[in-house]
């Protein structure tokens, strides 16, 4: 069901996140910061921290902490290891002394269904209201125990957040009759340094020689169809202005995609950064392309998408999951079919055709205010104020 809308006294709201925040790196430890920054701007809010994320045999990166010199960061209570029984029990207490009107879960993998279910378990029980955000409901390449784990975890809970209103049909599988509140994922302005970067000053930095450069930025794993982008830029050597950037950390043999490139014949106008891109390196990146490229098999949302749009970047996307829910055809992107290599380069074709990146500008800003931090802000008033 959808959360009932409620008038709502600000100044009197307590909110508790769980959920991971710097030193932890990644998307979902940056959210959960800017969320609190957000919330707390009105109202008091306590972040309950991980003190491990996932064991070292689990994790395919390099390492788990923000390397980066300009950190996102706010105060955290870290509490709760995900391998620790104890600290789930522990966690939950922290939580109750504080006694929130609303404690929010970050929700992207079932790994944690052991861990976040029992707090949330714990918290119902004591009358303690409590609501998913759900990054992922179900994740990209689940299982049968994946499933499984998110169900428990979702069990107890009163309410859930999703970016997408597709993703209501996957919650439905999993749990029924909790109020269900639906915002798009807010954009990621915390990139944008306080000197806009010119685009021909940002590929002068990253090296970048073509007039017109495509982006594909984040972790590199299958489902995210890179494959298909490379086999669709080759299709594309008629235009030797045109240049591709694949920035991220590579959760596969990256020689796999060193042989595609090479056999595709495009090495000399393809840049392949594998590695994490700290904070303060991702402006240049978006500030020097044209377009960002997201080619993936699945989604339900997608972070960089809204990093595109704090940059002023058009985003050419599959159309799988809550991805048409955010690109507007023709105004704020492209959308195709993903798995098809043929539509991808005719759309990057088309997008030129158009008048490429001022083209597309103006549609960006017409919908700044459907990816604002306050509208999530006061989205989590009125379900807390419903909840209690």
């Amino acid at each position: 069901m959808t959360a009932p809308e409620t008038t709502v006294d600000r100044a009197r709201l307590r909110f508790a996140l769980l959920g991971p925040g710097y030193p932890h790196r990644g998307g979902i430890a940056q959210y959960t910061t800017l969320l609190h920054q957000e919330l707390a701007s009105c109202h008091e809010v306590r972040h309950f921290s991980l003190t491990r994320q996932y064991p070292s045999l689990l994790f395919p990166g390099k390492t788990q902490l923000d390397e980066s010199c300009q950190a996102i960061a706010a105060p955290t209570i870290p509490c709760l290891d995900s391998m620790n029984p104890f600290t789930w029990f522990s966690t939950a207490g922290l939580i109750r002394e504080f006694a929130p009107d609303l404690t929010v879960l970050m929700w992207w993998q079932p790994f944690f269904g052991p861990s976040l279910g029992t707090v949330s378990r714990l918290l119902e029980r004591r009358g303690l209201p409590t609501a998913f955000l759900c990054h992922n409901v179900a994740p990209h390449e689940g299982s049968l125990v994946d499933r499984l784990l998110t169900r428990w975890a979702f069990a107890r809970a009163r309410a859930f957040v999703l970016h997408a209103e597709v993703d209501r049909a996957a919650l439905g599988e999993l749990r029924q009759g909790a109020a269900v509140v639906v915002n798009p994922h807010p954009a990621y302005e915390q990139f944008i340094p306080g000197r806009r970067i010119d685009q021909l000053e940002a590929r002068r930095r990253l090296g970048l020689r073509g007039s017109r450069v495509l982006l594909f930025f984040g972790l590199i794993r299958a489902y995210k169809g890179v494959r298909t982008l490379l086999t669709a830029f080759a299709r594309l050597a008629g235009d030797p202005e045109l240049e591709l950037v694949v920035a991220g950390e590579c959760y596969e043999p990256e020689g796999e995609y060193r042989r595609l490139i090479e056999e595709l014949g495009i090495v000399s106008r393809v840049r392949f950064v594998n590695r994490f891109i700290p904070n303060e390196e991702v402006a240049p990146y978006f500030a020097a392309c044209d377009l960002v490229v997201l080619p993936y098999h699945t989604a339900s949302q997608s972070g960089v998408v809204q990093i595109a749009y704090a940059m002023e970047r058009p985003v050419l996307a599959t159309r799988v999951g809550g991805l048409p829910e955010v690109i507007f055809e023709g105004e704020t992107g492209l959308l195709v079919p993903p798995l098809d290599a043929d539509a991808l380069a005719g759309a990057v074709r088309e997008f030129f055709a158009r008048g490429g990146l001022e083209t597309f500008r103006q549609g960006i800003a017409a919908r700044r205010d459907l990816f604002a931090w306050s509208r999530m802000r006061r989205k989590l008033e009125t379900l807390a104020g419903g909840c209690r």
